[in-house]
């Protein structure tokens, strides 16, 4: 894929994650050599971007969608190709819909992570699938939004659970990552036997914190899809069709 297409990718929301889905892209990489590796402009911001949930929840009235736009169209000036936002609640419609708006005439592809786990769900044949995600992501149904089967989600309370699972100052996967206590472990799972129990036959870890925690993948009975992987593997298929493209040989045309 030597210098051929370019992914993009905004991090930052939270920085760990963005390293998480940039380092999935490299183990994906088919290279013999360093140089056939996909080329990758990760740009990480974290100060610049508003809190996603506090936005959605009416807790601040920045909206992201500002800052990620601007960044966005840094990546089109550095050649990208394919981008994506590393961040789940980045997608519910009053944060996407605007950078959409903003960037109708923008040269890049773009790849959303909600979108390609909905069709790897849908591909895989599950009707019926657990959430563990942000009170944003709950709150806006942005997995249930064209998925054509049943979400399961937590209660309140539980929701609340995940979420500072997530977001807590003292112990949460944004500040204690990669030194998390266990009893986090336990707690998530905990909740997501509970969807098990009520007939998820699959879960999502629906913020791109949660699979940080790689040993959470094995903590259920049941198939738990990861969307840093599926956007991973979304954005080196769209990179290739790229390149393929880009390789293809121009045709002149005689003007008589």
């Amino acid at each position: 894929m030597r210098k051929n297409c370019t992914i993009g990718l905004l991090g930052g929301i939270g920085p760990w994650a963005g390293l998480d889905v940039h380092q999935k892209i490299l183990e994906l990489s088919e290279h013999k050599v360093e140089q056939d590796c996909v080329s990758i402009v990760h740009l990480s911001y974290p100060r610049d971007y508003s809190d996603r949930t506090e936005f959605l929840l009416g807790k601040t009235k920045v909206n992201p969608a500002d800052a990620f736009v601007k960044v966005l169209r840094s990546m089109e000036r550095q050649g990208v190709d394919v981008a994506a936002i590393i961040c789940n609640t980045a997608h519910a419609s009053p944060i996407i819909g605007k950078i959409r708006s903003q960037l109708l005439n923008s040269s890049m592809e773009y790849v959303n992570i909600i979108e390609e786990t909905q069709k790897r769900l849908y591909k895989d044949r599950v009707k019926t699938v657990g959430l563990l995600a942000t009170k944003g992501t709950y709150q806006f149904g942005l997995y249930e939004n064209n998925f054509r089967g049943q979400l399961i989600v937590p209660s309140h309370t539980d929701q609340e659970r995940v979420h500072n699972c997530i977001y807590d100052s003292n112990h949460g996967i944004k500040v204690k990552h990669p030194q998390v206590d266990q009893l986090l472990y336990e707690e998530l799972q905990e909740i997501g036997n509970k969807l098990v129990q009520e007939g998820a036959e699959a879960l999502v870890l629906g913020c791109t914190e949660l699979p940080l925690l790689k040993e959470l993948k094995n903590c259920f009975d049941v198939p738990v899809y990861d969307p840093n992987q599926i956007l991973a593997e979304a954005l080196m298929s769209e990179a290739k069709v790229i390149s393929q493209q880009k390789r293809k040989p121009q045709i002149k045309q005689n003007i008589s």
